[in-house]
């Protein structure tokens, strides 16, 4: 008996070494993975310095494609597995924009889903070469509402966080996505664009600390074309999730009642949403709604905001719009199970194909956007003054998540340790000091 019992807790040891390791508090900017990344970044820097500005007028189209398959039972993405929605209140979309400075052509594509699926932009890749494009030239982004469809990670944990896979939901994302890129380019005409930025505090919370700092941010493109049609681009940072887990069907949440109303408008022909700086921030409501109704009272506050910026918004007609994307090296994986154990690499690499990403940078005439492969916190914003920075270099920031890698949440380096909260522990897959390490990558090149 003793014998078999030596030999069960020989075997268990062996198994927690083999699966688990200890997180890597070697300081970060003394990394070879680091410097790497900043050798990306001034590569990126000199690139950009090299490039001709344009003479020409802007050319800008849009188009919007339906991404949900008939006749296929599909589950839903958000609030861990899922199985099968019941109903669609919404319809779901890919969404694109098209840019071309004459030198240039940029694409911005977002889809209305909890992230951009990797498998999704991976399709892409192969696809638009075939129309002399290449994935290097979009920006990529989603609206991350937590109804979404799913079925579109074919890994161990895709399954298990997005649903079962489906074939054929990922191949219908990726033609809608592809045909919407085409029609936005397809359909471009002459324009200009202008930046709109104002607040909408009482519409967003700190999820992580109960009346912790918010970035109450929306920011938003203008977009005007000579032909009489305008169109808008926005973000805003409170997490998709005023519907809870409850409800089993297809919604867009609040962004899809945000752009629905801010394509009621008689001036706005086309809108599009992308997530914000959504890590560690919720949706809010000031008069205790909940549901539907907040969704309604959110998306209408939200793009009322605008409006009343709307008229008074200048607009440029000559920009440079140009896409660039700065390559992030990663440490290996940590996904914590306790303070200081986490999941050895291997296993994650095994469940999910690992972390690889990229800090997209859209330089849109006086706008830098930035995109990041992660949900990726306002509050990292704040501490970098992202903002005044740029004032200070006569720009405006502007930030999304999900650009067609995911890497987990990024947020402030100080909560790595003080806080024991769901975003921090279970959903921060790349280890302490990654808010500082994206937020020096942006900082650099906001100063280029």
């Amino acid at each position: 008996m003793l014998k078999k019992f030596s030999i069960f807790l020989i075997g268990l040891l062996t198994l927690a070494v083999v699966l688990i390791g200890t997180i890597d508090r070697t300081p970060l900017h003394s990394t070879d993975e680091y410097k790497n990344t900043i050798i990306n970044t001034d590569n990126i820097i000199s690139a950009i310095h090299k490039e001709v500005s344009t003479q020409d007028t802007l050319l800008i189209g849009w188009s919007a494609q339906p991404i949900i398959p008939k006749d296929i039972s599909l589950p839903v993405a958000g609030y861990g597995f899922r199985t099968a929605y019941t109903a669609v209140r919404d319809s779901l979309y890919a969404r694109a924009f098209a840019f071309d400075d004459g030198i240039r052509e940029s694409f911005v594509l977002t889809l209305d889903l909890m992230i951009f699926p990797i498998e999704v932009r991976k399709r892409l890749e192969k696809l638009l070469p075939t129309i002399g494009l290449t994935a290097d030239q979009v920006l990529f982004s989603a609206i991350h509402t937590h109804n979404g469809m799913g079925g579109f990670d074919p890994s161990l944990l895709g399954n298990l966080s997005m649903g079962k896979y489906s074939e054929e939901a990922t191949q219908k994302i990726t033609d809608a996505s592809f045909n919407a890129i085409k029609e936005a380019r397809n359909t471009k005409s002459k324009g200009g664009i202008g930046f709109i930025q104002t607040e909408s505090p009482d519409w967003v919370n700190n999820r992580i600390v109960a009346g912790g700092r918010k970035e109450n941010s929306i920011r938003a493109i203008k977009i005007n074309r000579t032909d009489g049609k305008q169109a808008v681009i926005t973000t805003y940072n409170a997490h998709a999730t005023c519907l809870n887990m409850d409800f089993w069907i297809y919604s867009r949440d609040y962004p899809g009642e945000f752009v629905e109303h801010l394509e009621g408008h008689p001036s706005i022909d086309f809108a599009m949403y992308c997530a914000g700086m959504v890590a560690s921030h919720g949706p809010n409501s000031p008069h205790g709604e909940k549901d539907f109704e907040m969704i309604t009272h959110m998306g209408q506050a939200l793009s009322d905001s605008i409006f009343n910026k709307w008229d008074s918004t200048a607009v440029n007609y000559v920009v440079d719009a140009g896409i660039h994307k700065v390559p992030i090296d990663f440490r290996p994986s940590q996904v914590r199970i306790e303070k200081n154990l986490k999941v050895r690499d291997w296993v994650f690499k095994m469940a999910s194909g690992g972390l690889n990403g990229d800090i997209t940078y859209f330089r849109l005439g006086d706008i830098d956007w930035f995109g990041a492969p992660s949900d990726f916190s306002g509050e990292i914003a704040l501490d970098y003054k992202f903002d005044s920075l740029a004032n200070e270099h006569n720009k405006h920031f502007m930030l999304s998540s999900f650009n067609g890698n995911y890497v987990g949440y990024v947020t402030c380096d100080a909560y790595y340790d003080s806080l024991h909260s769901y975003e921090i522990r279970e959903m921060n897959w790349v280890g302490p000091e990654y808010g500082a390490y994206f937020g020096d990558v942006i900082e650099k090149l906001i100063r280029n």
